[in-house]
């Protein structure tokens, strides 16, 4: 009697075979998990960079419309350097005189000059809460009962760094009080936390002048200090 041969797989064939199938799903699973990711971290990025962006460009808008009243014998523009006490960031405040800002609400009275404060607002732990500005458009004139209550810009920042260059030396300080004069510019420093958990900060800064001899339409330069989207 003749065998008949087998045409089938034997069991070690077939394992082998769901071995390398599996390795190569995992390959391509594995390459498409990295570029999925690469695409999030990087809108995540443009995201994060459009938020500061829009920031320094509307307090630097102001800073450029600084207003000095004449006669009056201390500086309109008053920055505190502050650090937070556990976490060494920054909290910063800033405050000025300023004609470019406009009130979002029509309710509020119109003026020609605007008091404004920017800073960080943190919680009883010392968490920052993000960039706070609150508005005086009437300033010397209102009660500071009478002021509008801080209105948070972003909870994305969670450090405000301020440095004021000195007309007199040309040196950078960390704060400006008790001066009699304006800065000749501002360079104003936001870190802020991309909405990833465990993401580090990207930090983000600009420059801009005030001086009025600086001529019209001073230079106002907005540029990466560090950026850094983690791991």
């Amino acid at each position: 009697m003749k065998r008949s041969s087998s045409s089938g797989f034997t069991l070690v064939e077939v394992l082998v075979a769901v071995v390398a199938l599996m390795i190569v799903i995992g390959s391509i699973y594995g390459a498409f998990r990295t570029a999925n990711m690469s695409v999030s971290r990087a809108e995540e990025r443009v995201d994060v960079f459009q938020t500061a962006r829009v920031l320094l460009a509307q307090i630097n808008a102001e800073l450029c419309s600084a207003y000095q009243p004449s006669g009056q014998e201390e500086s309109a523009l008053v920055g505190e350097d502050t650090q937070g006490s556990e976490t060494g960031s920054q909290y910063d405040k800033l405050t000025f005189l300023t004609t470019a800002r406009r009130s979002a609400s029509r309710s509020d009275p119109a003026g020609d000059v605007c008091k404004v404060s920017y800073t960080v607002e943190t919680t009883s732990d010392d968490e920052p809460m993000g960039l706070f500005v609150q508005e005086d458009f009437q300033p010397g004139l209102s009660s500071p009962d009478a002021r509008r209550e801080p209105v948070r810009l972003s909870d994305r920042v969670i450090a405000f760094n301020c440095k004021y260059l000195d007309p007199d030396s040309d040196e950078w300080r960390n704060d400006w009080t008790q001066q009699t004069k304006l800065p000749k510019a501002v360079r104003v420093e936001l870190s802020l936390k991309p909405e990833r958990e465990g993401a580090k900060p990207i930090t983000v800064a600009s420059t801009a002048n005030l001086m009025i001899d600086s001529g019209p339409g001073a230079e106002t330069a907005i540029g990466e200090e560090e950026e850094d989207a983690g791991q």
